[in-house]
Formats: C-alpha cells, structure tokens, sequence
C-alpha cells in the first residue's frame, strides 16, 4: 500500500507505468489533496483542474495505445510563479502583476517537464520576484511552513517546498539566486539542489539575468526524486548561449554508482555566521557519517572574502540584484507604483541607485570569491557546511537586524555558491530540539552534480527523509 501524499516521484512514476494508477487517479488525488491542504498553507496560487483532469486522460489514452510518454509521464507538477506555464498568468509575486494575463508559451525548463509527460497543474507562491527569504505578497498573501504554520517555509521558493513537504505534489519547479531552493527546503525537511551555472537553460526572457547568479532547478522529496528532474530539465538550449551541454550520464545512473572516497572540507562559520546549537548538531552527525564511510573529513577554517567588513558585501550584492529587478520593472513600475507592494518597490527604488562604484565593488568581490572557492577545491573534492543557522523563522519574515547582530543572516552560507557558480545542495539532517528540520549544505567542484548527488543520497540514507507530523489535512491516500 502506497501512500499516495507523500510517495516520491518515482514511486507514483512506477504505479502509473505498471498501470496500478491511472493519470486520471493521480490528478483527482492530487487536487482533492490541494483542496483539502493548501487553504492553511497557501503555497498554490493558481489551479486548472478542468485541464488538469483532461490533459491527464488524453495521457492515459496515449499509455493505452502503446506510446512512449516521457520519463515523467503523469506526474503532477507545480511551477514557481517566477517562471512561465501556458496557460497561467505568470504574476512574478507582486500585487502589480496580480491580473496579468495568462502566458502563451513555457518556460524553456517547462517545456521540457511537460515533454516528458508531467502534468502541469498550476503555480506556487513566491515573495515579489523572488526578493525575499520567507514568501509573502499583496496579491496572494503569506505561505506557511507545513511542519509549523506559524513559520515561514522561507523564500523565494516557498511555495513549491511547502507544497511537496505537505504532500500536494512530489515535484514542482524552483529557482535559487541566493539560496531560493536550498533554504525553503532545509527549513521544510526536503533535498534541495542548486545546479551548476548554466545546467538547466533559461528563458525565453526579456531581460537576461546579467549577474548570472539565478538557477532553475526543481523541488523534490527525495534525492532520487532530484536525480530524475536533472535528468529530465539539464542540457544546453540554442536560446540561451550561458545553457551547458548535456552530462555525459544520467543522474540517476550516478546515484547507482559507488562513490569514491573524497576530501571532505566542513566548514562551519566562514567568518560571518554563528549557528545554531542544533545545525552544528546536524553538521557533526554528517561528518562522523562520512568519516565512517571511509571519505577523509577535516575541518577547514576559511574566512569568506571581505569576512571583516560583514555584512557589507552581502547588502551590495543585494543592492545589485535589486538593479538587476528594476530593469526588468521600470516601465510598471513608472506606470503604476501604486501597485506594488510599498517595501518592495522602495527596494526597486534603492537598487535603481547603484553607482559604478558599487558595481565595481561587487564584482570585485566576486572574483575573490572564485579564487577562494578555487583553493578550497584544491584540497578538497566536497566542502560540508550548514544550508542556514537556524531552523524556520517566522511566517511573516525573520528579524533582519537580529540576524546581523547574532550573525545568523539567512544567505550567509548559500549566496557565494550561486555568485561562484558551483553546485550545491541542502540535505535533510534531523529535527531539532523544537521539532522542525535541521540540514546540511553540501558543495562539489563546477559541474560535478553527480558526486554532489550521491553524497547527498548517502545522507539521506543514514539521516532518513522527514515528514510533517502535524500536516493539515490528515485524510491519507493509500494506493
């Protein structure tokens, strides 16, 4: 007996191949799931169950007739309202957008997950244009953690952790700029990759991303689960000229392939945080786990660059990006200022302030950065370190100034892998003393996705993947 709400991908993938399941069963599930869940969550703001339910039986009807479908054939997925789907407005998380109609085409990411045979159901919430490390808007409202719906399941991917975390899908899309993936899914007890720059195309767009620091990538309940969509989502797009060329194996071949023993790096504060008991916790468990499977771990002391002037390049970095939002948002932002959510568009207003100064400065940190990222993966071959210093911060957003002064600032150990490019990814590593996840962030060299994905399956194998106890809705589908 299969429970249906939280089975991972590829079990519901196999139930529908063997014909144990229909489309059709899976995507009634699914949305009887999201009528009876999500209203104390809020992680869907967008729905189509009438295409839903027809898309799932023409599907049926091509599995009868012998087709081959695609790896992902059946499976519901929800995509992140940063990113398009046909058929579904795509309102970037902002009251200014609320009405926008919907698109016409997919996102590049998309339309490769629906070549495959997901069902595209609907969108999930997200913080204005990804802006924020908790999600919340004036048009959709505040997303709930599922494991405490007083807190926050983080930002901006929130909406798609919380949705798989709660059992309403096994597979949505994300995005990561700073952490966007991998701090929803450490605050809500799921595996969260960040790719290497450049391994899931973007676009069609009509502004590039030009800091080159924001990743697609997916949000799944199990390693294996991360495995597929890479799978499915990686390899170079003629449209978008940054896009890599496709691995030469599978993912999920390398999950079935002995890892060899490596230099593991744990670093623990970069000279810029101080977690938590519990993480500190979590990140020894994993080392001694990885020391006993035979891997050398050694501690590693590495300062961030610019450590000593904290958290300045963290707030540049965050000026910058906010530059990079308000090129893409001037013309509504002229026309309709009043639309936007008031902290959101004074954050536009302090980014379409950056001086050349300031973008000198940033980039000149950034490439400290990738030199010092180079030396660490010269003595080693994987860094292990915490995805975030505490667990959940509150629904309506953690106190920022706190983090500064107590040095637990959210990004603090996610923003300068996506600013160097390397693969990361965050591992579910326990519960802490208060009953909410705690993780692990590991790092491998550029490109090097399947060594990260199969020590991150060696975690979750010892550690084990978590659950919310206290999901609401507790009506449970077996199969």
């Amino acid at each position: 007996m299969t429970d249906l709400n939280h089975a991972s991908a590829t079990e519901l993938l196999a139930l529908v191949r063997d014909g144990a399941l229909s489309p059709r069963e899976l995507a009634d599930h699914t949305l009887d799931r999201i009528a009876a869940v999500d209203p104390a969550l809020n992680a869907v703001v967008a729905l189509d169950p009438e295409r839903t339910r027809a898309e799932a039986d023409a599907l049926a009807e091509r599995l009868a007739r012998g087709e081959q479908v695609g790896p992902l054939a059946g499976l519901p997925v929800l995509v992140k309202d940063l990113e398009d789907a046909a058929g579904f407005p795509t309102t970037r998380g902002t009251s200014a957008l609320r009405d926008a109609p919907p698109v016409t085409r997919d996102s590049f990411h998309v339309a490769r997950l629906r070549a495959a045979g997901a069902l595209i159901i609907g969108k999930t919430n997200t913080p204005p244009v990804g802006a924020g490390v908790h999600t919340a808007n004036d048009a959709f409202g505040v997303t709930r953690n599922p494991w405490d719906p007083a807190r926050s399941p983080g930002g901006s991917s929130g909406g798609a952790a919380a949705a798989v975390a709660a059992g309403l899908v096994a597979l949505g899309t994300a995005s990561d700029g700073g952490g966007s993936t991998r701090i929803p899914a450490a605050l809500c007890g799921l595996p969260g990759l960040k790719p290497s720059r450049g391994r899931i195309p973007q676009g069609p767009v009509r502004m590039p991303n030009w800091p080159q620091n924001t990743c697609p990538t997916g949000m799944a309940r199990t390693v294996r689960d991360t495995a597929l969509h890479l799978d499915v989502a990686a390899g170079h797009h003629a449209r978008d000229p940054h896009s890599l060329p496709a691995p030469p194996d599978s993912y999920l071949h390398a999950l079935d392939t002995p890892l060899p023993k490596l230099r593991v790096g744990v670093l623990t504060t970069l000279g810029v945080a101080a977690p938590r008991p519990e993480m500190l916790a979590a990140l020894e468990r994993v080392t001694a786990l990885l020391r006993g499977e035979g891997h050398e771990v050694r501690e590693d002391d590495a300062v961030l660059p610019d450590a000593e002037t904290y958290p300045r390049p963290f707030q540049l970095r965050q000026k910058l990006l906010a530059y990079n939002r308000y090129l893409g948002l001037a013309d509504v932002l002229a026309d309709r200022r009043e639309d936007f959510e008031p902290w959101f568009a004074r954050l536009l207003d302090d980014g379409s302030g950056l001086t050349p100064e300031e973008t000198a400065a940033h980039w000149t940190h950034r490439s400290r950065l990738d030199r010092w990222t180079a030396d660490l993966f010269d003595r080693h071959d994987l860094l292990l370190l915490p995805t975030v210093a505490t667990t959940a911060w509150p629904a309506d957003g953690p106190d920022m100034a706190g983090a500064v002064r107590e040095r637990t600032l959210p990004i603090a150990y996610t923003s300068v892998f996506n600013d160097t490019g390397h693969p990361a990814m965050s591992v579910p590593a326990g519960l802490a003393p208060d009953g909410l996840p705690c993780s692990v962030q590991l790092v491998a060299p550029h490109h090097r996705e399947d060594r990260l994905l199969a020590a991150a399956q060696l975690v979750e194998e010892a550690e084990g993947t978590l659950r919310p106890s206290m999901t609401p809705g507790t009506t449970t589908g077996t199969h």
